[in-house]
């Protein structure tokens, strides 16, 4: 029973992160449906050109939780400071090439989607602005994994909240259908939201790794692991 409270309590902030995230993505999509058929239809390839090259950094995210978590459990600080640094540079030098090709080649990379051209040339105003929050997409997800690497996976959850619903789909709102920006105008708020977030996150890791890092790992555990059996193993497999 202790056991699963742990998990939930882990594993219930990530899973409301991920749902918060995806929630502002899904009612900007309902904004634009209001603008009109061609203006969903152009939104809808930017934004899969954009979740394609996310899965880079998700990828990314994924192996710092798991090296930062291994590093905590060891103790060793200097292991936690190095593997989160070369996560949040890796992912911050390959989300800055996407944003490049974004930016120069938005006529391509729509008509690899549709050959359609009232569709291609809402997506190609689109797709630069894209290219805007690559970097701060990747950056926003890769301190994700960092932090649960350390244990906190509540600052995901509160940064998602401020940063997405009070900040980012707010402005997308007022600049898209208040000031006639149209699509545009919500995808700029979009880039706000994420820019928010990743910034928060990014004081977050390096104030975790700075001043938490020494309570977290002397808190850690220190009574001995029970015995594992390959049956065990296989069972949880």
């Amino acid at each position: 029973m202790v056991r699963s409270g742990r998990w939930c309590a882990s594993g219930c902030p990530s899973g409301a992160q991920y749902q918060i995230e995806i929630g502002v993505f899904a009612a900007t999509a309902v904004l634009m449906g209001t603008l009109g058929v061609l203006e969903a239809a152009g939104h809808q390839v930017a934004l899969h050109l954009a979740a394609f090259t996310f899965m880079v950094p998700m990828g990314i995210s994924q192996a710092a939780a798991i090296r930062v978590g291994q590093a905590v459990g060891r103790g060793d600080m200097d292991a936690v400071r190095r593997a989160a640094s070369a996560a949040l540079w890796f992912g911050i030098v390959v989300m800055a090439a996407f944003a490049g090709l974004f930016l120069t080649l938005p006529d391509p990379l729509a008509h690899l989607w549709t050959d359609k051209i009232a569709v291609v040339a809402i997506a190609i105003t689109l797709i630069p602005i894209a290219g805007v929050f690559q970097v701060f997409d990747g950056a926003q997800v890769v301190c994700i994994g960092i932090l649960r690497g350390t244990g906190d996976t509540r600052t995901p959850v509160l940064t998602a909240i401020g940063g997405f619903w009070l900040i980012g789909f707010p402005v997308g709102w007022w600049l898209g259908l208040e000031r006639g920006w149209g699509p545009a105008g919500l995808w700029w708020g979009l880039v706000a939201g994420l820019a928010t977030v990743a910034v928060a996150l990014g004081w977050r890791v390096r104030r975790r790794l700075d001043q938490d890092l020494t309570r977290i790992v002397v808190d850690r555990p220190v009574s001995p692991a029970p015995p594992t059996h390959r049956t065990s193993v296989s069972s949880e497999a």
